[in-house]
């Protein structure tokens, strides 16, 4: 069915909701399996939360920290949004190559990292599209200029369906039309309400995916794909940024089917701080309300996969999970460990931890998409990967090698 927006309806009005409470999800036939990743003995999910640059460099901290660890080549499943999804798309793009070099920390740094922050630390994305709003004029919207720039600065043009099917990668937005979580993934696109349909053939980008799931409201237009057919899209998708919806990019992992994959899940999303927000009353209002719903909806889902993890490491070693447990972490960027579990004391003495930039918390950055000075964006690295290595020395210490055996990088 082709999809055209109706420009007359207000879209969470959609009849894709029905007239029920709740959605109803698509039951066509013929809707295609999202392809089963490589396999691995001991696979990883890694989940990268939305905050705009903050986020992007914390969560490449993640990856070079699993790469110091030897435990790169086991990641299977990447879930991000907004900011975090720059680092999935970094990763995505780099994978062969990563391969070919055995997931060397060297390969992360030369192939990843370095462009990355050479990027961030020398440019401001912001500038960028304040500079190319004139293209805007025309049919250009600013989110697919925001894409395009994506393509100039690190994706090449690089489509869905040529990801590397080694590894599941999962670049979430919300879905405005239906109100649920829509994915972009190497091998279908879509959402439960409206069904997936397969990439081959639509020519979507990887830097568009990346683009609808930082499509923050107000600043970025939403992305409307009138140009692709669900099977049972009445109106046609209109995509924003994914934190609307999940920002922790849990979902998409949360189910059994993932009980026996070790989930790493960094949460760079912004903190909520007591005070009023601006001067301007209504506005003040709006800001604080949309502040706490996005904390109420984190701090659930966060809550429930810990208790999760709870339940996991009651279980040996080797023994089958029970339905309801899962084995992992989640940390956050102002996330203090109190206890002095495990090699957590180690950890402690022979890597240092950084958690401020000229005396402010790393946690407090703020959620842009501007140039970033180069030893801040550094130490955001640092602080994810400290941060990853923190938890699994004191929860998984089993997971690390000898600390002596791992490089860190450099703040």
């Amino acid at each position: 069915m082709s999809a055209e927006l109706d420009s007359s309806r207000w879209v969470v009005d959609s009849p894709a909701l029905g007239t029920t409470l709740s959605a109803r999800p698509c039951r066509a036939p013929d809707q295609p399996d999202p392809a089963p990743p490589g396999g691995s003995v001991a696979p990883i999910a890694l989940t990268f939360s939305g905050g705009g640059f903050r986020a992007t460099l914390a969560a490449l901290g993640v990856i070079r920290l699993l790469a110091d660890i030897g435990r790169l080549r086991d990641v299977r499943y990447v879930s991000s949004v907004s900011g975090g999804s720059v680092s999935n798309a970094l990763l995505a793009k780099a994978w062969p190559d990563l391969r070919s070099r055995g997931f060397t920390s060297a390969a992360v740094d030369e192939l990843v990292i370095g462009p990355a922050v050479g990027r961030v630390s020398t440019q401001s994305l912001k500038m960028s599209l304040i500079k190319g709003i004139w293209r805007t004029v025309g049919p250009m919207t600013r989110t697919e200029l925001l894409a395009r720039r994506f393509d100039e600065w690190f994706l090449d043009g690089l489509r869905l369906e040529h990801l590397d099917e080694e590894v599941r990668w999962i670049v979430n937005a919300a879905n405005l039309t239906t109100g649920v979580r829509f994915r972009f993934e190497r091998d279908v696109l879509g959402d439960y309400v409206i069904g997936l349909t397969g990439t081959a053939g639509t020519r979507t980008k990887l830097s568009l995916a990346v683009a609808a799931s930082a499509a923050v409201p107000g600043a970025f237009a939403p992305v409307v794909l009138k140009r692709v057919s669900f099977p049972c899209a009445q109106q046609a998708p209109v995509l924003v940024d994914g934190g609307a919806y999940d920002n922790t990019g849990l979902q998409a992992l949360d189910r059994e089917k993932y009980r026996d994959v070790f989930l790493v899940s960094l949460n760079a999303g912004g903190l909520l701080r007591p005070g009023a927000y601006g001067r301007i009353p209504l506005v003040r209002e709006l800001a604080r309300a949309n502040s706490l719903l996005y904390r109420q909806s984190t701090g659930l889902r966060t809550r429930a996969m810990v208790e999760r993890f709870r339940r996991g490491r009651e279980i040996d070693a080797g023994m089958p999970l029970p339905p309801g447990a899962r084995r992992g972490l989640l940390v956050a960027l102002a996330t203090d460990f109190m206890s002095t579990s495990g090699k957590l004391p180690d950890w402690r003495a022979t890597f240092p931890e950084h958690r401020t930039y000229r005396g402010r918390d790393l946690a407090l950055v703020p959620t842009v998409f501007d140039k970033l000075d180069g030893e801040l964006c550094r130490a955001l690295v640092y602080r994810g990967w400290w941060l990853v290595g923190a938890a699994l020395a004191a929860y998984w210490p089993d997971r690390l090698p000898d600390l002596t055996d791992i490089k860190p990088p450099t703040i």
